[in-house]
């Protein structure tokens, strides 16, 4: 087998994808240690928003730190047109560099919190009800998005 790759660094395409890729897996350093972490999460103004339910996880991140995000889309070769019948798979996946940090800004939380809401439910939330918290928010101020395309034939 070989493998083909292709590194993409055109932002238009990354943030496209971006916003149509649901989840990915975020690495996170921690006081001792870094933990791995699959996530949903959003693109916004060039950076990736994540919640995190794990109090405890919260408290352990060091915050400021170099923090890494990929998110992963795996195409559906067999259907995909255009597609080498030799191919064996294709994966598309975006790297995520940056520092990360909490939300604490009000009104970019509701930002973000509408945006997650709609992103996975399809909806808006109404702005004037109350609705349960979503853990807490985490972003990774974004120094570097690189796209990768990798084939398998």
């Amino acid at each position: 087998m070989q493998i083909k790759v292709k590194t993409i660094r055109d932002l238009e395409v990354i943030e496209k994808e971006l916003n149509s890729i649901h989840c990915g897996v975020l690495a996170v350093p921690l006081e001792e240690d870094f933990e791995q972490i699959a996530a949903n999460f959003v693109y916004h103004d060039k950076n990736i928003f994540i919640y995190i339910q794990n109090k405890e996880l919260f408290k352990n991140i060091r915050f400021g730190t170099q923090a890494k995000f990929t998110a992963i889309r795996e195409f559906d070769w067999k259907k995909e047109s255009g597609v080498d019948a030799k191919t064996v798979y294709k994966l598309f996946y975006i790297s995520v560099n940056g520092l990360i940090k909490p939300v604490e800004e009000k009104k970019l939380k509701n930002t973000i919190k509408q945006s997650f809401i709609q992103k996975y439910s399809g909806r808006l939330i109404e702005s004037d009800t109350k609705s349960k918290s979503l853990g807490k928010l985490l972003v990774i101020d974004s120094e570097e998005l690189t796209a990768t395309e990798e084939v398998g034939v």
